[in-house]
């Protein structure tokens, strides 16, 4: 009877301690742990506090891994009073509002969001004890309407607030350019916070510095996942645009290329469009005209045949197809594009399996070298 009670006192022990982890931990520890990722809505306000004047989209993944897409100033959604830039929406629809429009365009829910005023950005900035960058060249902008005077001088610098803020600000070199400096001064705050991770009196006080559906708990879960990320396991990048539809000079979201972005980041999958795959094919063969033929033939079908030429000799006893560790999906595409009858003859191969001295080192600008064998011929 006494084993029993024992016995059933360690199971009651032990669901009290499954009840407590699990109603112990916030939403983005739960949501991690299952294996989705967490995306927050990033909006950074202009000097009045009133207008969006950056706008991102951040996943945290699982495996640690994290994704940033920025969205362009110039890039507008259809509205019911016309196409209007999504940075405008802001002003009249607020975070709730941009929230749900963003959530439209990527057709993904969105669990978070943080908006930072100027003075929160400075804060959050100095909180983190700075951040480290490399200027190439001296920066200097004015804009009296707005009461902005920019001037960072070339050089390695430890940023404050106040000058991470104009660095970002800084206008000269149109959109493009922004949007990369705002990815630099991440990157580097990235650097910081993974040299030095942050306490909970850090995180508390960047919490208080800003505005955010996060809890304080929720906060500190990001910042610990956050945390463990390396610079290589994340990736800066921008919404894929189109010109607007009905010519009005704007830029309108490429909506096919977004959802393969979309679908990378939240399903771990990559889809790719053959008009994204850049082949360099060479002859071989003593046949004449097969690379051209080839090249034709494959553009025909959508790839983008950057080059044609003879290859180093023309006995190649087989068709080699050759590509980067990273780029084997752009080889099985179009491998997989290729008449059965050759398919069997071609030899995948990586850029270190095959000797790439044959062919001058690696072409820049090309995803896949096709060299074309003895038998090779796509119209049977």
């Amino acid at each position: 009877m006494r084993r029993v009670a024992i016995g059933a006192g360690l199971i009651l022990i032990g669901v009290a301690v499954t009840l407590f982890i699990l109603f112990s931990q916030t939403e983005v520890a739960r949501t991690l742990r299952q294996g989705t990722p967490i995306s927050v809505l990033v909006v950074r306000l202009d000097e009045g506090g009133t207008e969006a004047d950056a706008v991102s989209l951040a996943f945290l993944q699982p495996g640690g891994r994290a994704t940033w897409i920025s969205i362009p100033r110039d890039l507008v959604w259809p509205t019911a009073s016309g196409w209007k830039s999504l940075h405008t929406l802001y002003a009249s629809e607020g975070v709730a509002g941009l929230a749900h429009r963003v959530s439209l365009l990527f057709e993904v829910p969105l669990q978070y969001w943080v908006v930072v005023d100027p003075a929160g950005f400075r804060e959050v900035v100095d909180a983190i004890g700075g951040v480290e960058l490399m200027v190439e060249a001296r920066l200097v902008y004015q804009d009296r309407s707005r009461n902005l005077f920019i001037d960072i001088p070339p050089g390695e610098h430890t940023f404050d607030g106040a000058t991470a803020l104009d660095f970002v600000r800084y206008e000269d070199g149109g959109e493009a350019g922004r949007i990369a400096r705002h990815h630099e001064l991440l990157r580097a705050s990235l650097n910081r916070t993974r040299a030095a991770p942050l306490g909970r009196a850090t995180v508390e006080r960047i919490w208080n510095a800003v505005q955010t559906n996060l809890s304080l708990g929720e906060a500190l879960d990001l910042a610990r996942a956050s945390g463990d990320l390396s610079p290589d396991r994340v990736t800066f990048t921008i919404v894929p645009t189109v010109p607007r539809p009905d010519g009005g000079g704007d830029l309108a979201p490429d909506l096919v290329r977004l959802r393969e972005l979309v679908q990378s980041v939240v399903g771990g999958l990559s889809f790719l469009t053959r008009d994204e795959i850049r082949v360099l094919v060479l002859n071989g063969t003593g046949m004449k005209l097969l690379a051209a033929g080839t090249g034709s033939w494959l553009a025909d079908r959508g790839f983008q045949v950057v080059g044609t030429a003879d290859a180093d000799r023309s006995n190649y006893p087989r068709t080699h197809l050759v590509v980067r560790d990273e780029d084997r999906p752009k080889g099985r595409a179009l491998l997989d594009v290729l008449p059965a009858s050759v398919q069997a003859g071609v030899q995948v191969q990586t850029d270190r399996e095959f000797d790439l001295a044959r062919v001058g080192g690696w072409p820049e600008g090309v995803d896949v070298i096709l060299i074309l064998g003895a038998g090779f011929d796509v119209h049977p």
